[in-house]
C-alpha cells in the first residue's frame, strides 16, 4: 500500500483541540488549543493555520486520522465529522484512532517505558480506561510500536481499581500510568488500590491524546491495510448513555469527597 506524504491527525475528545500534520520524513507540525463547545467551529481554520504556517495545501493531505474515542461525545463525533468531509472531498483514506492508545503513544519520549494504564476522565463519576503497551522500537522515522492490550472500557472507579487488583495484583511496579482522570478521581483510586499503588499514582503522568500521536498511528494503521473510505469511519463508543439525570448527578455528588463536591 503506498504511503502518504502527508497525514492529518485530529482529536478534541477531551478538553482540548488538538491538529496535526505528519510529513513524509516523521516530523510533525502540530497545533493545540482549548477545545469543548468551541471544538467544531475551531477546527478546520486551526487546520488552514497550520497549513499556512507549513507552507502546504491541503490538496497535499493522503490520509487522515482522527481521535475515534471513547471521549467526550459531542468532541469525538466533531473530529469524526470533519475526518469524513475532509476525506471524502480529498477522496483520502480514514483511520478512526482509539483516543487512550493516542494517549500512551504521546508519551513516546519515556521509552523505557512499555506499559501504561491511561486512564481518562469519564464524567458521571466514571472513567475511561485501556491498557496499552509499546512493541519493538519502530523500525522508521514515524512508525510507532503501540498497540492496546486491553481494550477501552468505562467503569467507576471503584469497579476499575478492582479489575486492575485483579489483573496486576498489589503491585504496580511494572506499569506506568497516565491520561487526565488522576485530578478528578486519582483520591477515589488511591483508596481502592492497596500500598502498592501509590508510588505509581503519585507518578501519575496527567496527558491528553494528541494529534501529533493520532497522526502517526494512522500511519501505521494504514501501512497495515487498516484504513478505511471516509464515509466508512465511526466513533468508538463505549457507553451508550451520555448523560446523568438530575437525581443522578445529585447522588454522584454527594458520593464525592467534601473537598470534591461542587
Amino acid at each position: 500500500m503506498s504511503t502518504p506524504s502527508l497525514v492529518l491527525g485530529l482529536d478534541s475528545s477531551t478538553e482540548w483541540l488538538s491538529v496535526a500534520l505528519q510529513l513524509g520524513d516523521g516530523s510533525v507540525l502540530q497545533r493545540t488549543e482549548e477545545g469543548g463547545a468551541r471544538a467544531s467551529q475551531r477546527m478546520l481554520p486551526l487546520l488552514a493555520e497550520l497549513l499556512e504556517q507549513a507552507g502546504l495545501s491541503l490538496q497535499q493531505v493522503g490520509l487522515i486520522g482522527f481521535g475515534a474515542g471513547p471521549g467526550a461525545f459531542t468532541g469525538v463525533r466533531a473530529a469524526c465529522a470533519a475526518a469524513q468531509g475532509l476525506g471524502h472531498g480529498l477522496a483520502c483514506p480514514v483511520v478512526p484512532v482509539p483516543t487512550l492508545l493516542a494517549v500512551a503513544a504521546g508519551c513516546d519520549d519515556q521509552p523505557e517505558v512499555s506499559r501504561w494504564l491511561v486512564v481518562n476522565d469519564a464524567r458521571m463519576g466514571e472513567v475511561y480506561w485501556a491498557l496499552a503497551e509499546c512493541e519493538a522500537a519502530p523500525a522508521r522515522p514515524g512508525e510507532t510500536g503501540w498497540r492496546l492490550a486491553e481494550a477501552p472500557r468505562v467503569q467507576s472507579p471503584r469497579q476499575a481499581a478492582q479489575h486492575w487488583l485483579r489483573r496486576f495484583g498489589d503491585d504496580a511496579a511494572a506499569l506506568a500510568l497516565c491520561g487526565n482522570a488522576w485530578d478528578e478521581h486519582g483520591e477515589a483510586l488511591a483508596q481502592e488500590l492497596g500500598a502498592g499503588w501509590q508510588a505509581a499514582l503519585q507518578r501519575a503522568r496527567r496527558a491528553a491524546p494528541q494529534a501529533a500521536a493520532v497522526a502517526r498511528l494512522a500511519r501505521r494503521e494504514h501501512a497495515a491495510g487498516a484504513s478505511m473510505p471516509a464515509l466508512q469511519a465511526r466513533p468508538l463508543y463505549v457507553r451508550d448513555k451520555v448523560a446523568l439525570t438530575t437525581a443522578e448527578r445529585a447522588q454522584h455528588a454527594r458520593s464525592l469527597p467534601a473537598g470534591q463536591r461542587r
